[in-house]
């Protein structure tokens, strides 16, 4: 572990320099680039290379003169110009002289040339008198204006010698079947003409019976006529009905259109219908409630009365403070003065304390439910908002609700504050008479109220906040502030029942109790009243008067809301509990209706809206040209019918008659003569024939693993030949030793130092593969069958050609760097990257398996052509064994050869030229 740490402080190492150099940099982006320009340069000016041959120019001239064959002029030179000035294959170019072809390759004009003699017609034509003698086309060629010109141009010359053989042989063969023909058709038109006749009058004899069934039928329907006719006005008259039935047929897809939502309401009625007994209980409840609301509004009169002799009570024991905190101090006997004054004060305000806690807690109660629906409803006006946001019915209701929370969660926080303080002052004056009473009452309570007041205080602002969020275009942050708001509501709903839970009101009573017993206990003296009571009681009676106000205040506002919730109430009573039976009737139907027939009418009126939809439109198009047509075609058939019966009524028996005197007259004089065999024979289909002996065989080629630019196929020899020139030219540019002090020597081993170098070269390497073979696919647009499987054969393939070289130059320097490139050079040759490597010399096929540059350039062919796997398989283990084993030679070598090398290096450079 420690070793890989220092070769990633080398690597490390080598990109701050990098870096930290501009020039250097530059120098990196050359590398990375250069390597790629020459796979892409040579790749596109190869690109499809025979698709231009018709700029290759090959001079035509004929000097043939027509022949005479069979009373026809033949003049097979000049349709052979005729045939090459369509052919583009080649750049044609006619001339006026043999002299000229002749001149114009030499030259270098031309390419090539070819000449038709002027005997070439008359010697094609000598096969026909049986004196053979062969027709020569002169083909000259320039063979030092390019190595490959002469062999198109020479293809060209050949298909065309073969071009005119197959349509020599084929106007042979052509011209005897058409003779042949000729003979059969003769044949054909004197006797079989004759025969088909007879055999016509004996088939219309022995089909007499079925002929006069016809005679019947046509006679049958001419007397059908008009009632056939007034079909066809009805028709017509239904025709004019289609809009009507495609507006009731629209009806029915639109009634389908529904099936969604009627599905959704017979689900609802199905929950309605087990919700019923919950919902007979709720109307029963109600029912209750509004008769029970008189007794509901005195209770709430009764409780603002109460409240309200209370803050009496509180505001007048608080303006007699003064005095009684002055005649305290004063007082000689403090006895009296406690007794007369101070006690019957505190005693006074215990009581209000207690019933403070109590309406305290009531409200706070009440504003957790109210909190609880309010965030549920500002989340549906949210959903309604996010889905319209121009619906201003949601906007102005959410609007309210916020400002509505706001206002009940100021109220609340300042509530819960106004009880805790009381409960903290009401402790305190307490524990200033009894310091022995241990761990305070209510220490726990005071905690929950202040924790309550601190969760609705954050509530509000959150409300105020998303009020002014409202009217932004993104509700994303008021969403955010609705979150906030529901996540305080939970802690304010936990903390409220373990308020609940406490008993808080009946503790207090017990405590009031204990207190006023410790109050007029002869153990308590005026000193004690004066520093430990009075002073809590200005904020034990403020905080418990803001209490009362602030629920005198919702009672009042409660109060004056009655009568409308009330008479709200006392309608949804009478809906409810007076319509309950219809209710119930009503529910149950529509359930059963949902379970039993909806399924049906859903099936049925699905399939109906299918017809409709895909089969209609047809069936009117269909029923319409139907129509059209039979109208069309009954004036005719009518008229032909009339005629039909007409023959049949004034010539049908003599033609009758005629036909089986005839046929009797065939079978008695006929003899049999067998010219069938024949007739087939002559009359086969002469240009089959002729085409069969031009080209017997025919050639049926079938391709794998295409690729269909040359350009596309050269790609993986450039590919692998630049990736290996990539790294030719960053050994020559980069060292592969380091430069380091000599306290980094001693750190850095000649291992650690070969590992850290090779990572920089590797690296680079893989950029170099990486951009060539995404400018492959995207710059010059090459094919590729497997893109993934290209991209990571190309860095697989630099990675072991960069542990090659960079092992030969690290071990080897100068030396390394020319064996990489004699590798380089006998690959080249040697690794079949252009042509087979059979066609090569013995020597290069010998050293074919043994190049690494051999399985590179065959491993990116699998990815350009498609992968046969094993063949693969073979190509990236011989390659993975090259890299791994040049590393680990480089690996365990480098520090033994190295005092060798350096003496060579050094010797080399004695001689001014060597670096």
């Amino acid at each position: 572990m420690e070793i890989l740490l220092k070769v990633l402080e080398l690597f490390a190492l080598d990109w701050k320099r990098i870096f930290k150099s501009k020039a250097a940099s530059l120098l990196m982006l050359a590398l990375l680039v250069i390597p790629s320009l020459y796979c892409w340069f040579n790749v596109w000016a190869l690109w499809d290379p025979y698709t231009n041959t018709s700029d290759l120019k090959v001079a035509v001239y004929s000097a043939d003169k027509t022949a005479h064959f069979q009373g026809k002029d033949v003049a097979i030179g000049k349709q052979l110009v005729g045939q090459l000035k369509k052919n583009d294959k080649l750049g044609w170019t006619f001339v006026d002289s043999e002299a000229e072809v002749k001149r114009g390759v030499q030259s270098g004009k031309y390419y090539a040339g070819i000449y038709v003699p002027e005997n070439f017609s008359s010697q094609l034509l000598s096969f026909v008198d049986g004196k053979v003698r062969k027709p020569k086309l002169e083909y000259y060629v320039n063979e030092k204006i390019n190595a490959i010109a002469p062999k198109l141009t020479a293809t060209g010359a050949s298909t065309l010698q073969a071009t005119i053989g197959s349509k020599f042989q084929s106007t042979v063969a052509t011209t005897l079947m058409g003779t042949f023909n000729k003979a059969g058709v003769d044949l054909d038109n004197n006797l079989p003409m004759l025969r088909r006749f007879a055999s016509l009058v004996l088939d219309s004899n022995e089909q007499l019976p079925e002929l006069d069934s016809y005679v019947e039928a046509a006679q049958d329907l001419q007397t059908k006529m008009p009632a056939i006719k007034t079909k066809v006005a009805q028709v017509n008259s239904f025709m004019g009905y289609l809009p009507e039935v495609n507006r009731l047929a629209q009806k029915v897809v639109g009634a389908n259109s529904y099936l969604p939502a009627v599905e959704d309401a017979g689900q609802m009625a199905s929950v309605v219908q087990e919700k019923l007994p919950e919902i007979q209980t709720a109307g029963q409840q109600i029912k209750m409630v509004d008769s029970d609301w008189g007794q509901l509004e005195q209770t709430l009169n009764k409780a603002i009365k109460t409240s309200k002799n209370g803050l009496i009570v509180l505001q007048q024991v608080d303006k007699t403070l003064p005095a009684i905190t002055a005649a305290g101090k004063n007082a000689q006997d403090s006895v009296g003065v406690a007794q007369d004054e101070i006690i019957p004060a505190v005693e006074k305000t215990l009581p209000q304390v207690q019933k403070t806690v109590g309406v305290g807690l009531t409200m706070l109660t009440n504003l957790n439910d109210g909190l609880a629906a309010n965030t549920t409803r500002a989340n549906q006006y949210l959903s309604q908002l996010q889905a319209d946001p121009d619906s201003q019915a949601a906007r102005a209701g959410l609007n309210n609700l916020l400002a509505q929370n706001q206002t009940n969660l100021t109220n609340g926080a300042q509530t819960a504050n106004g009880l805790a303080n009381a409960l903290q002052a009401l402790q305190r004056a307490y524990d200033g008479l009894n310091p022995k009473t241990g761990q305070p009452a209510f220490t726990a309570d005071i905690t929950r109220l202040q924790n309550i007041a601190k969760a609705l205080t954050g509530a509000a602002t959150h409300a105020r906040n998303a009020q002014s969020l409202l009217d932004k275009a993104d509700l994303t942050d008021v969403q955010k502030q609705l979150g906030a708001i529901g996540d305080a509501a939970t802690q304010f709903a936990d903390l409220n029942r373990q308020l609940q839970n406490s008993q808080l009101p009946t503790r207090v009573t017990r405590f009031n109790t204990t207190f006023k017993q410790l109050l007029n206990s002869t153990s308590t003296t005026l000193k004690q009243l004066n520093t430990k009571v009075i002073p809590q009681l200005p904020a034990l009676l403020g905080n418990t008067e803001s209490v009362v106000q602030t629920a005198i205040g919702f009672m009042t506002k409660y109060q004056q809301q009655l009568p409308a919730v009330h008479q709200e109430l006392h309608d949804a009573n009478v809906m409810l509990n007076g319509n309950m039976g219809k209710i119930t009737s009503g529910v149950n139907t529509a359930v059963d209706l949902y379970q039993n027939d909806y399924p049906t009418l859903k099936g049925k009126l699905q399939t109906a809206t299918g017809l409709i939809q895909n089969d209609l439109p047809g069936l009117e198009s269909q029923l319409t040209s139907d129509v059209a047509l039979m109208n069309a075609k009954l004036p005719v058939a009518e008229k032909a019918l009339t005629q039909a019966n007409d023959l049949i009524e004034s010539d049908w028996p003599l033609i009758r008659t005629g036909i089986q005197k005839g046929a009797k007259a065939i079978k008695q004089g006929e003899r049999s003569v067998d010219f069938d065999k024949l007739i087939v024979l002559l009359k086969r289909d002469a240009g089959k024939e002729a085409d069969f002996l031009a080209k017997p065989v025919e050639l049926k080629t079938k391709s794998f693993y295409a690729i269909p630019t040359y350009g596309s196929a050269s790609a993986p020899f450039y590919t692998a030949l630049c990736m290996w020139v990539g790294g030719l030219l960053l050994s020559s540019i980069l060292s592969t030793d380091f430069i380091l002090s000599d306290k980094q020597h001693k750190r850095y081993g000649t291992k650690t130092r070969f590992s850290g170098r090779f990572l920089t070269f590797a690296v680079i390497g893989l950029l170099q593969a990486l951009i060539v073979a995404l400018g492959n696919m995207f710059l010059i647009h090459t094919y590729v069958a497997s893109p993934v499987a290209f991209v990571v054969a190309s860095l697989f393939l630099d990675l072991m050609f960069m542990g090659i070289l960079y092992a030969l130059v690290a071990l080897f320097g100068n030396v390394g760097k020319g064996l990489g490139i004699i590798i380089l050079v006998l690959s080249i040759s040697g690794a079949g990257g252009n042509f087979p490597i059979q066609l090569s010399g013995k020597f290069f096929q010998m050293i074919n398996p043994w190049l690494p540059f051999t399985y590179g350039v065959n491993l990116l062919r699998e990815t350009v052509g498609g992968i046969y796997w094993p063949n693969m398989w073979v190509d990236i283990a011989v390659l993975a064994a090259y890299g791994v084993l040049f590393f680990l030679l480089g690996l365990f070598l480098k520090k033994p050869l190295e005092p060798f090398m350096t003496r060579v290096h050094e010797n080399a450079k004695k001689s001014m030229i060597v670096h």
